[in-house]
């Protein structure tokens, strides 16, 4: 498993050093953001809704509705802005095959380092709860930063470790996770 873990780590640093195209980037975000932002959901509604059903109903239709299009919004105000600043500062993509040339400290990444995890969050939150029930957002949004916080944890801090070094360490010892210091 770590030797698996190690490869994976070796051939993300080492595609950070390609140069790539504007096509290749904007392909990779299209394929990237498909899966992200329409495939995992589909996925955790799934697994959610089957949870859900073991669950007492609950029936706050109105207040369900205002919630899920706040939290859908507001989470791809910050996916939207977390790639952008990707993009135009770092020239790079949240595609772990074509990252940024640079670590990025700015923008929503100054308040905390996985502002797309927390956006994608509550895109999750949103659409569980629009389409099911606020505990279908609920479960949702728990699945997200189960999976969300491993990947984090496990593979991308030790990538960026080994190819941002001493920048890294600094940049996560003074920059909350997840959720932002205000």
């Amino acid at each position: 498993m770590i030797s698996t873990l190690q490869k994976y780590l070796d051939l993300l640093v080492s595609s950070s050093l390609r140069e790539r195209s504007l096509a290749h980037k904007i392909m990779a975000t299209v394929i990237g953001g498909s899966i992200f932002l329409v495939v995992i959901p589909f996925l955790l509604f799934l697994a959610a809704d089957a949870l859900g059903r073991l669950m007492p109903p609950d029936g706050w239709k109105s207040f369900e509705l205002i919630v899920s299009i706040a939290a859908i919004v507001l989470g791809i105000f910050f996916v939207a802005w977390s790639t952008l600043t990707l993009a135009r500062i770092g020239r790079g993509t949240p595609v772990p095959f074509v990252p940024t040339r640079k670590l990025i400290v700015s923008g929503p990444y100054k308040s905390c380092r996985n502002p797309i995890q927390l956006g994608a969050m509550l895109y999750y939150f949103g659409l569980g709860t629009l389409f099911g029930s606020i505990k279908i957002g609920l479960l949702m949004l728990l699945f997200g930063f189960v999976i969300g916080t491993c990947y984090h944890k496990f593979v991308e801090e030790k990538e960026l470790l080994l190819r941002f070094g001493p920048e890294y360490e600094e940049y996560k010892a003074r920059t909350p996770f997840l959720l932002p210091r205000m």
